[in-house]
Order: structure tokens, then C-alpha cells, then sequence
């Protein structure tokens, strides 16, 4: 495998100009070359033993290495590309045991046949509970774990049980809440990015139960030892962490009657025998205190414990201070807030921030930025800082602004280190410090400065201070960061382009994407290595025009996704862009969702997506799947525009034949240089 890497590599490397010629005709994929080798079924994706995340159809493919062999899938008629690999849509297998499935391949070649049986795991089914027996699927219990809340927040409650059935939640207190059942639809996300919406939108089955609880300090009692230190002293627990009690009736049921997909369901026990050997087994315990959900129906009772360790927190809360966090993809600065637990990007903060806890899910704190704007940030990305101020509302004073060659910088006396947010639109940007207020009696230009036009501030809310830049274009990049008593924004002005040489002096930063992780295709072919050897085919093409190139990565050594950006910035490149491959995600159909694509994060990263759209669909020929806003690491940096490519799909057989193609490397790399120059062209002298 190394041995075909490094040729793969080198022949990119080595490789002439002589390709342009052909390169000019492409329209679409070269013609998949022949082959001819031993008979053999080779099993991409799914791997064996994989867990696929669909029960209908998927995708499978590989190759039986002779492109004149014919295959069959579970009896289905498979195409067999020249090159021996195969692509197919085939419904999932039935389930041998509710969680194994089995491929059936046969391969054949005149008189020689192969047969080979891949087996897959599949998702358990979602089966309805009987509705004549009380029954409680543990894995549906929400919500599980620590959870820290403010007085009076409502906290949903969830649970899946016997559809029919009366639902309750009883409160230590002596409360009791009533659960309604309902059906709810969750869109599958892969399904919604390609534009296949199922027709059953993924409703949740019957049987699933709903109600919210009011928290009410103080409601309990309990006892916590959060990983940020002691629990001050006025914050209350409401409920303890709750296991099933061991004297409660309840046994794991192990019967025929139940489904066999359900193996986390509880259900009243027929036997004392069963109760006394069930429960020792499970290791539970039943803490005095804890709230309890209990399932009837007409025949039966069940109970379960509410495992949720659940506090309210005082008013103005602990204070934490954001720290960036280890990580095996690197540090890039940052942290990171988000709207809700898990959801994505939409704060990047510098390190060093203040903020007042509003609440916790698990490994998720709630910070309160002002009086109206939270964020979640992750629990092992912040410090308690006893004694700090609740309140944290900072002093913003005097406002500087110096002039440099390639950047203006703002400095903003700040009293204390605040979050903030910085939006552009055309030629504004504008600063949000959150929780701050104005005492700017000063705001000093400094030298004269086209390029800066105006700058005022304002104070929009008690707590929410802007502060407006003008410029005479639309900046290049910013950055953020905290320096000693300030806040300190540098803008990059935009380079001097020129109209007849546009790529001349410019810093490129060039990102052959993956390793760690990347898809591979149905002969084998690895991602990390079409993509590196596209990357040095554009490289030479830049270095051709004039400009200079950052590779971020130049062998097979893997790389860490934010020793990437930060190596571009540190070098101070002007422009990112990474190569990728695509491959598609469980249950979407490749022969339907394949084609080019361009990603961006930051609207001034845009129009080079455009522009890269449009240039590689141009030399590559293939579908257009459009460009797209998503929060990928690579087109995340805010110092230069940064955009990510999705070439073509490795798992397509002719587009992968493709990517060991020299001519269709080269078209790629064109298409990339094509982009580029367009985009600077567009902002020359």
C-alpha cells in the first residue's frame, strides 16, 4: 500500500504540462481502463460487521477483479465496471437475529464462480410496546444525567412506553406531572443535505410520551461533586441521580413476548423468584428521593426511576473562564459556542472569556453572554473562577486605531474579557461585545488611512456594545484576540492584485485533505491520496503563475485538522483551499447525489466558492451539486477567504478511475486555478 501511495505521488509530481491539451476536452471522467486480474469479491463499504444507520436501502460496493465478470447481490443483477469495481442500491438484507444481516455476493467468469456472505449489523427496530402490558423502554428516558437549570425553567420530559397507556411523573415532593402521548417527525439530516425528505418523515412510533416540569428551588435533596468544584452553597438540587429501585417489581423482561429489538424494556415482573435473581444482576440502587415515571394500563403497573441529577442554580451563578480544551484534531485558538448542546458553530471565541453559568446538560455549560443571549460551550473548555463577579458587565473605554501595511487594528480598552461577535457585510464590519458597556469618550484614527472610512460605536442594549467600521472595500480577513486590558481587532486590508498577472505574489495555502480519516473508493483508491495528488499538480500550476504556495500537508504522514489552518495563518496565506473527494452517508442514493461541490463558512468566502464552483464544473464535466454554507474546520479561519472543494465522489467507479487518472488530477487542479484567478481577477487594479 505504501509503495503505491508514493507512486501515485510521485507520478503527480513528475508529471508534464503535455495533459492541458486533453485536459481542454474533458467532459467527464476518462473512459474506466480494463482490467483483467484473478476472480476475487472485494467488499468496500459497507465493512464487515459494520453498523449501517439504515434498515431499507443502502449503498454497497467493491470490485471482483475482472471487468468481465458478472455479479449478482442477494439475486439482484449488479453492473460490473471495466476495471472490476461495482456500485450498487440495494435494499439492507433481513435481519437474522434483529441486529445481523448478511449480503449474499456471487461473482462469476465463464465456468468460475465466487460467493461470498458479508455481514453487516443493522439498527435495532423501533417496534411498538404492546398495549396490553405496562412496559417502559429504558433507552427513551429523558432526561438522563447532570443537569443544572435556573428557578422556574421548564425541563421536557420524555419517555416511550405502551401506547395507550397512562403516563405520570411522580415528584418526591409529593408533584405529580401527567405525560400525553404524541407523535413527533425528525427529518433524517443526511436525507435533508442531499434533498430526500422520506415520505414518513422518521415519525416516532406510537407510544411515546411528553411533559414538562417546572424546577422549583428548592424541590429536593441531593448530593453533587461537578468536575468545576465544590457547589456553592445556595444552589439546590431537585432530584438525585436515580437507579431502579431493587424492591419496585421491576425486571428486565427477558421473554418471548417481549421483541427481541427491544432488549432495554422493563416491565413488571411475573414472579417474586424473577424480582429476587433480576435485580441483583443489574447492579440498581433506589436512593430515597428520587422522582419516578410510572407506566399503568388497565392489566399492569410499571415504574422507573427519572435518572436525572438535576440542580437550580442561584441567581448570577458560578463564573467559568473559557480555555480551549485538548483536542486530537489540534488547537486552532479558539473556543467554540453553540445555540444549543451539539448544534454547530456559531460563536469562535479567543480564550480567556468570562461568562456567568445559566445551566448544564452532561458535558454541555449554558453561559449567559448578555442579558439576552446564551451559548453552550463544552464542559472540559471552561475554569470555575471563584470570587469572580456574577454580574460581568465590562467597562469599554477608549477605542484606538492604528494603520499598518497589510491590516488595521482596533484596540478597545476593555475592563474585563467578554465575548463577543463580529459580523461583515460588504465594506462594514461590526464588532458585538456582549455584556459591556460604554465608556468610550475617546476614539482615536490615527494616521490618515483610505482604507478606513469611519468608525462609530453604539450602545444597542444596557449590556450590548458595537462598535461600526467602514472601509472603502470589503475586508480581506480579521481576527480577534485579548491582549492586556484590551480587545484587540486587526483587519486585513485587500492585496494589491494585478489584472494582467493576478496570481503573481500571492500566498496560497493548498490543503491535500486527510489523513486522519478520508473515504475510499471501490478499488481501494485512498482520498488522502487523490487529493495529495491533485494538490501538487496545483501547486506547480500557482508556482507557474507567479505565486507562492503553502502545502499543509506533503506526503502521506497525517495531519491534524488545525495544525492546518494555523500553519496557513502563521504563514500568512491569502487564500485556503482544501481538496476533497465526497462520499455520501448512509440511506442516500450515490446515483442520484454525486457530482462537484464547494463549501464556505464566512460570507466573504463566498464568491470564491462561486467562482471554484464554476470553474471546476467547467473542467471536470460533472454534475452540479452547488456550493454550500457548513462548518467544516478548513473553510472556518476568518484571517483569509478559505472555502473546501468536493471534486468528484469516490465511490462512483468512473469517477474514482478518474482520480487515478493524470489527466482528470490535472483538470481538477485546473479547475481550482481557473477559480482562483477568477476571484482575484475580480478584485484587481
Amino acid at each position: 500500500m505504501a509503495k503505491r501511495r508514493t507512486a501515485l505521488v510521485l507520478l503527480a509530481l513528475t508529471l508534464t504540462t503535455g495533459c492541458a491539451s486533453r485536459t481542454a476536452e474533458l467532459a467527464g471522467p476518462p473512459p474506466i481502463p480494463a482490467r483483467a486480474g484473478p476472480l476475487a469479491i472485494d467488499v468496500v463499504y459497507p465493512p464487515d460487521s459494520a453498523l449501517v444507520a439504515v434498515r431499507d436501502s443502502n449503498f454497497i460496493f467493491g470490485s471482483v477483479g475482472h471487468g468481465g465478470a458478472r455479479l449478482t447481490i442477494d439475486g439482484q443483477d449488479v453492473p460490473v465496471q471495466p476495471n472490476g469495481a461495482f456500485l450498487a442500491w440495494l435494499p439492507v438484507p433481513g435481519s437474522t437475529d434483529d441486529s445481523l444481516a448478511q449480503y449474499v455476493l456471487v461473482a462469476s467468469l465463464g465456468d468460475e464462480v465466487v460467493r461470498a456472505v458479508h455481514t453487516i449489523r443493522v439498527p435495532t427496530p423501533s417496534m411498538p410496546l404492546p398495549r396490553d402490558t405496562a412496559m417502559i423502554d429504558l433507552t427513551s428516558v429523558t432526561p438522563q444525567g447532570a443537569w443544572w437549570v435556573r428557578d422556574g425553567e421548564e425541563i421536557p420530559i420524555r419517555v416511550r412506553a405502551s401506547s395507550g397507556a397512562s403516563v405520570r411523573l411522580y415528584l418526591p415532593a409529593g408533584d405529580t406531572l401527567v405525560l400525553s402521548e404524541g407523535r413527533a417527525g425528525t427529518g433524517g439530516p443526511a436525507r435533508w443535505i442531499f434533498g430526500q425528505i422520506p415520505a414518513s418523515m422518521n415519525l416516532l412510533p406510537s407510544g411515546v410520551f411528553e411533559g414538562r416540569l417546572t424546577a422549583r428551588s428548592p424541590l429536593g435533596r441531593g448530593q453533587l461533586n461537578p468536575s468545576l468544584g465544590p457547589v456553592p452553597a445556595t444552589m439546590s438540587a431537585v432530584e438525585t441521580y436515580c437507579a431502579m429501585p431493587a424492591d419496585s417489581g421491576l425486571v428486565a423482561n427477558r421473554t418471548d413476548s417481549t421483541p427481541a429489538a427491544e432488549p432495554a424494556v422493563m416491565e413488571r415482573g411475573a414472579a417474586e423468584a424473577a424480582i429476587d435473581t433480576a435485580a441483583p444482576d443489574m447492579g440498581l440502587e433506589y436512593p430515597e428521593g428520587c422522582a419516578v415515571i410510572e407506566v399503568t394500563t388497565a392489566r399492569d403497573t410499571s415504574r422507573v426511576p427519572l435518572p436525572l441529577d438535576l440542580w437550580v442554580l442561584p441567581q448570577g451563578g458560578p463564573v467559568v473562564e473559557l480555555i480551549e480544551g485538548p483536542s486530537d484534531l489540534g488547537g486552532d485558538g479558539l473556543v467554540v459556542g453553540r445555540a444549543a448542546p451539539g448544534a454547530t458553530t456559531l460563536w469562535m471565541w479567543a480564550p480567556g472569556l468570562q461568562a456567568r453559568v445559566t445551566g448544564r446538560r452532561n458535558e454541555s455549560l449554558r453561559i449567559a453572554l448578555d442579558g439576552r443571549t446564551e451559548a453552550w460551550v463544552p464542559l472540559g473548555e471552561t475554569v470555575w473562577r471563584r470570587g469572580a463577579s456574577s454580574a460581568l458587565r465590562a467597562r469599554v473605554g477608549t477605542v484606538r486605531l492604528e494603520t499598518r501595511a497589510d491590516r488595521v487594528l482596533a484596540r478597545i480598552a476593555v475592563s474585563q474579557p467578554r465575548p463577543y461577535q463580529v459580523g461583515v457585510d460588504g465594506h462594514r464590519l461590526t464588532l458585538i461585545l456582549h455584556g459591556a458597556y460604554a465608556d468610550t469618550n475617546w476614539l482615536r484614527y490615527g494616521a490618515d488611512d483610505p482604507f478606513l472610512r469611519s468608525v462609530r460605536w453604539e450602545q444597542r442594549t444596557s449590556d450590548r456594545y458595537l462598535l461600526h467600521l467602514e472601509f472603502a472595500s470589503a475586508p480581506w480577513g480579521y481576527r480577534v484576540e485579548y491582549q492586556r486590558g484590551a480587545l484587540v481587532l486587526e483587519v486585513r486590508r485587500p492585496p494589491a492584485i494585478d489584472s494582467e498577472r493576478p496570481l503573481s505574489g500571492r500566498r496560497i495555502a493548498v490543503d491535500p485533505g486527510h489523513p486522519p480519516a478520508g473515504s475510499v473508493g471501490p478499488t481501494r483508491l485512498y482520498e488522502g491520496d487523490a487529493n495529495l495528488a491533485v494538490a501538487y499538480r496545483l501547486k506547480r500550476l500557482l508556482e507557474e503563475q507567479g505565486a507562492t504556495v503553502i502545502m499543509t500537508r506533503s506526503d502521506q504522514s497525517p495531519v491534524r485538522l488545525y495544525d492546518r489552518t494555523r500553519l496557513a495563518e502563521s504563514l500568512n496565506a491569502e487564500i485556503l483551499v482544501s481538496i476533497h473527494n465526497n462520499a455520501l452517508p448512509d440511506g442516500v442514493n450515490p446515483f442520484e447525489n454525486h457530482g462537484t461541490s464547494v463549501y464556505y463558512f464566512h460570507p466573504g468566502s463566498l464568491d470564491l466558492a462561486r467562482a471554484l464552483q464554476r470553474s471546476l464544473l467547467e473542467a471536470l464535466g460533472l454534475r452540479d451539486l452547488g456550493i454550500g454554507r457548513a462548518s467544516l474546520a478548513l473553510a472556518r479561519p476568518t484571517w483569509m477567504p478559505a472555502v473546501l472543494t468536493e471534486g468528484a465522489f469516490m465511490m462512483m467507479p468512473e469517477q474514482e478511475a478518474g482520480l487515478r487518472d493524470p489527466v482528470f488530477q490535472e483538470a481538477y487542479a485546473r479547475g481550482v486555478l481557473a477559480g482562483i484567478r477568477e476571484f482575484l481577477l475580480e478584485r484587481s487594479e
